[in-house]
């Protein structure tokens, strides 16, 4: 069985409006969540074998914040523009391309792409998909197999119903 973590980077900060929507670094606000929810993922003792990440800097931010309590190191993550710019399609292509020794993959990134992605892979209506929340889905073929429905949604953690 192979597990999708999906987690859509916590909430950034718009207190300077001149910056580049790539550049927004993370918000008060968005830090304590990233860190509550790596307080959380490492008493589920989820493991990580690849990590997929945007390249702009909230994602960066988010990713810096929860790493350890996927212990998965921020230097072998691997850093695209193509999950700020990319589509659902782009990131499906993506994991199918997965070398089979990897059997769970985080990818952190933006919405609407992993509202999207959620929704299409498990074929399941999630209400919203707000900042640092996490889906889980499960996938039991081999990468090169994954398209629409083919995953069943296992969970969905959201900071504020997080109980540490």
């Amino acid at each position: 069985m192979k597990q999708i973590f999906i987690l859509r980077h916590a909430k950034s900060s718009w207190d300077n409006r001149e910056l580049a929507d790539f550049d927004r670094p993370l918000s008060m606000r968005g830090e304590n969540d990233a860190k509550k929810l790596n307080t959380f993922v490492k008493k589920k003792f989820f493991h990580i074998d690849k990590v997929l990440c945007s390249s702009a800097i909230r994602t960066k931010e988010t990713f810096d914040l929860i790493a350890d309590g996927f212990r998965f190191s921020i230097e072998d993550a691997i850093y695209s523009e193509d999950l700020y710019f990319g589509s659902v399609s782009n990131i499906i292509d993506t994991l199918r391309k997965l070398d089979e020794k990897n059997k769970s993959i985080l990818i952190i990134g933006h919405n609407p792409t992993l509202f999207y992605l959620v929704e299409e892979l498990a074929n399941e209506r999630i209400q919203k998909f707000t900042t640092c929340n996490l889906a889980v889905l499960n996938f039991g073929d081999e990468w090169k197999k994954l398209s629409k429905s083919k995953c069943k949604l296992k969970s969905l953690y959201r900071p504020k119903e997080i109980k540490i």
